[in-house]
């Protein structure tokens, strides 16, 4: 074996050492790459991180800031109906961890565009900020949902009448020949006269009853009043004098049967839906306000029941029932709960009686027709005689009538429905114009270019051919003439709203007058009369003559007579007498108008008008 010498050892070893240093070098390098891509690694989580923070903390604040933007639209539709509509925004209010602007732009006499800037933390240095749009609407919003609906005085029509639309009546029809009805025909069970059970009060007896929100503490959000009705029978409507704070939705009614004192909630016997858009403010305050059922439920005379009304809680939007100190009524009492459907529901006494109406059902009513009396839908009333019907017919009694559809005997009677507008309504529109700036003495006797808003102590005359731009609401506390060629037509500014002109008198129509809205959307001009016809000797509130006259008409109180070759978007009256060749041409837009109100409309959000940005 041969063996290495000392220069080849030393060699060898200087060799591997060379080797070795290279390869630690390498591994360094490694390693300082290694820690490189570490700290890479960790500064790019940390600087990720922090962008994270920051997009996390931004978005955190962008929501805060909406949030602060819908305060101040909070604040701007709880000012403006504060105020009746003069709220005019605010330049900067602190709220929470910033603050909010707001301002206020008048679109028409119904509208405003309201804008509110939320900013974090403030307005002068705003790290975030968000804008919220929306359009309030100020008014009273109603349903003309038949192209005629007619009250217990039912609806009289002569020949050759066409309605397109459909016709719900609380009283009997009656007709002649060749009149067409394109759509449905509903003949409600007649009302009694006069009402079964009522309570109301006087002066200082009167106070309020508030619920729908928490009251010192307590839950007032159910309320029931009890009744033993006098007479045995259905129970066709109640009424209830209530008035509203703010914008409360629609609510339920109920009719509920006794358990040892309290409403019974496994014994409902009917439902209906009380219209917040019925109610009004205070001014002016409390009106009465009917509630009609899905049916008409029979109740027991001097047997006890309970007119339940369901709320939740809302601290803004409530209502007030008038209550009445004095306890007058004697066949039933009030009580309240914080939820009547709990399994065990508390009841609460109320000290007093809220004023209320119940009305009980009449006589029978019917639809009887002539020659070719064509109803294109279905039929719903208990009598029918002499008609060609398109679909279905429901009733008790019928006779010389085709059925295109199914016949259904024996059907329960339809129950009434309450009216577009409410007395309360009414009193509303005069509210706004009851006032000195705004009331003239004296009748109004020539053309003017512009009318309204005003009060007019006396009566109103056109005689031929004025064009008249109407500021609403109008109130003419006499009679309304209007001879022949006129033009009323209802000032752009209210936009896609509608105007109102109310009388108290009668109203007189000559030939080819005109009643025209702004032109835009559904607005219209509707002449509403509260003339009492039965009071007055069944004398017609609202006639109109031949040919050529259009419009809205409405007398809940009163009858009116459409006349001869005229043309109307839609009748509602407590009697109808439609003689011939008339056409009631019905537009679906009429089901959601909004009329312009007085300083007690609530304004509320535009539905679909909600911008954030």
């Amino acid at each position: 074996m041969k063996h290495k010498s000392a220069h080849q050892r030393q060699t060898l070893g200087t060799t591997n050492m060379r080797i070795k240093t290279k390869e630690g070098g390498q591994i360094l390098i490694l390693v300082f790459i290694a820690l490189g891509v570490a700290l890479f690694t960790v500064l790019f989580i940390i600087g990720g991180a922090q962008i994270y923070f920051q997009n996390a903390s931004y978005s955190a604040d962008a929501e805060k800031a909406t949030a602060i933007a819908e305060a101040g639209v909070d604040k701007a539709l709880a000012s403006l109906n504060k105020t009746g509509g003069s709220y005019n925004g605010e330049a900067e209010t602190s709220f929470g961890n910033g603050s909010y602007s707001v301002t206020i732009t008048s679109q028409d006499a119904g509208d405003k565009l309201i804008q509110s800037t939320g900013y974090i933390p403030n307005k002068s240095n705003p790290k975030v900020k968000r804008v919220v749009k929306i359009t309030a609407s100020r008014g009273i919003g109603t349903s003309f949902v038949y192209g005629i609906q007619v009250g217990e005085g039912g609806l009289e029509l002569g020949n050759s009448n066409v309605i397109t639309g459909s016709v719900y009546s609380n009283g009997s029809i009656s007709g002649g020949n060749e009149n067409n009805i394109t759509g449905d025909v509903w003949v409600a069970g007649g009302p009694a006269g006069s009402p079964d059970q009522e309570t109301d009060c006087t002066d200082s007896n009167c106070q309020d009853f508030i619920f729908g929100k928490v009251v010192n503490g307590n839950s007032q959000l159910d309320v029931a009043q009890s009744f033993q009705p006098t007479s045995t029978g259905s129970l066709n409507k109640v009424s209830l004098k209530l008035y509203k704070v703010g914008n409360p939705p629609d609510i339920t009614v109920r009719i509920t049967a006794d358990d040892n004192g309290k409403p019974a909630k496994n014994s409902v016997l009917a439902t209906g839906i009380l219209y917040s858009s019925l109610v009004t403010a205070n001014p002016p305050g409390f009106g009465f306000v009917d509630i009609t059922f899905n049916t008409l439920p029979n109740i027991i005379e001097n047997t006890t029941y309970w007119i339940l009304v369901d709320t939740s809680a809302d601290s803004g939007n409530f209502w007030v029932w008038q209550n009445d100190l004095a306890q007058t009524y004697t066949r039933g009492s009030p009580a309240w709960s914080p939820n009547w459907n709990t399994g065990n529901p508390t009841w609460n006494s109320v000290n007093g009686d809220l004023s209320f109406k119940t009305i009980m059902g009449g006589g029978i009513t019917s639809i009887t027709g002539g020659n070719n009396f064509v109803v294109g839908g279905s039929v719903h009333a208990n009598t029918i005689s002499s008609l060609a019907i398109g679909q279905d017919a429901y009733y008790q009694t019928i006779s010389n009538s085709t059925v295109g559809g199914v016949s259904q005997p024996g059907s329960a009677d339809p129950p009434p429905k309450v009216f577009p507008i409410s007395d309360a309504n009414v009193a509303d529109w005069k509210n706004q114009v009851d006032k000195p700036e705004t009331t003239t003495v004296g009748d109004i006797t020539s053309c003017v270019s512009t009318l309204g808003p005003i009060k007019i102590v006396g009566n109103v005359t056109f005689n031929s051919n004025c064009s008249v731009v109407i500021k609403s609401p109008i109130w003419i506390t006499g009679n309304l003439i209007l001879n022949s060629n006129n033009i009323l037509e209802l000032d752009p500014i209210y936009g896609t709203t509608s105007g109102v002109v109310v009388v108290d008198g009668t109203v007189t129509l000559g030939s080819n007058n005109r009643l025209q809205g702004t032109g835009l959307g559904s607005s219209l001009l509707m002449v509403l009369s509260t003339y009492d016809s039965m009071a007055n000797g069944g004398i017609s509130a609202i006639v109109i003559n031949n040919t050529g006259n259009n419009g809205v008409y409405y007398a809940s109180k009163g009858i009116v007579e459409p006349g001869n070759n005229n043309t109307y978007k839609e009748l509602t009256a407590w009697g109808i007498k439609l003689i011939n060749n008339s056409t009631i041409n019905y537009e679906t837009g009429l089901s959601s108008t909004l009329f312009s109100s007085g300083p007690s409309g609530t304004y509320s959000l535009v539905r679909g008008t909600y911008q954030v940005k």
